[in-house]
């Protein structure tokens, strides 16, 4: 199941020719969270739309959520990929809970 809320109701922001709409995957964590912060305060930056598991907690005008559970099956991601001008996605991982024959093969630090 897909949800989508704008926690700060209708953007009073309007839109100048030139700024970007762009979608951030993995919000909620620390490089996420920091691109979010940055893309919410640039002024080139029209909107910012998040897909992510749960809620961030925080209200913007330019901010758009959408908690999507399922990352199997994106399909209901579509329309809200329409019209973005750039995507960022971020994923970590605690190193404790990969086992060691996958540390090997993996490229993280």
């Amino acid at each position: 199941m897909t949800e989508i809320s704008n926690a700060a109701g209708p953007s009073m922001n309007i839109p100048t020719a030139g700024q970007k709409h762009v979608v951030i995957v993995g919000a909620t964590g620390m490089v996420g969270g920091y691109a979010l912060r940055s893309a919410l305060e640039n002024p080139a930056i029209a909107s910012v739309t998040t897909i992510g598991r749960r809620k961030l907690g925080i209200s913007h005008a330019k901010l758009k959520e959408v908690l999507h559970q399922d990352f199997a099956d994106c399909s209901a991601l579509a329309e809200t990929l329409v019209g973005q001008g750039a995507a960022m996605a971020q994923r970590s991982f605690a190193w404790g809970h990969i086992p060691d024959r996958c540390r090997r093969r993996s490229s993280a630090p």
